[in-house]
């Protein structure tokens, strides 16, 4: 499939991030009302996985608009940074727990990371080349 060019490519593309707008928001929505116990952002990804999996491709410009959006992630990191400067005597206050909680759920990502990484290439057939890994 081609690119569309111009006009019709920046449309596209402020399509694609209105439906990654709406996919966000949907999930927002479904968590409050549903009384679910994860994140509306979570249960967005999800939605947009199941669009996604009903669909059984990504359309090109919100594969690009999402490729975009990852290649400048760092730019995410901006409001989060604003906001502990905004509660710092708290975060000050309180940086014991907060410093275990960031170390233990690093540690805890990483384990389950691997031990899933493990299950799949075990269910996968893809093994490590000699020499690698343990």
């Amino acid at each position: 499939m081609e690119k569309p060019s111009g006009l019709r490519r920046v449309s596209g593309l402020v399509v694609a991030f209105a439906v990654l707008v709406a996919c966000n928001m949907a999930g927002g929505l479904l968590s409050s009302f549903l009384h679910l116990p994860v994140p509306g952002p979570v249960v967005g990804i999800l939605v947009l996985l199941g669009v996604l999996a009903a669909l059984g491709k990504v359309p090109l410009l919100l594969r690009e608009t999402a490729e975009f959006m990852i290649g400048h992630l760092n730019l995410f990191y901006i409001p989060a940074g604003v906001g502990v400067m905004a509660y710092a005597a708290l975060v000050r206050q309180d940086w014991l727990p907060i410093v275990a909680a960031l170390f233990g759920s690093t540690f805890l990502a990483l384990i389950v990371g691997s031990l899933v990484f493990q299950w799949v290439a075990r269910r996968t057939g893809r093994h490590m080349p000699d020499g690698e890994g343990s």
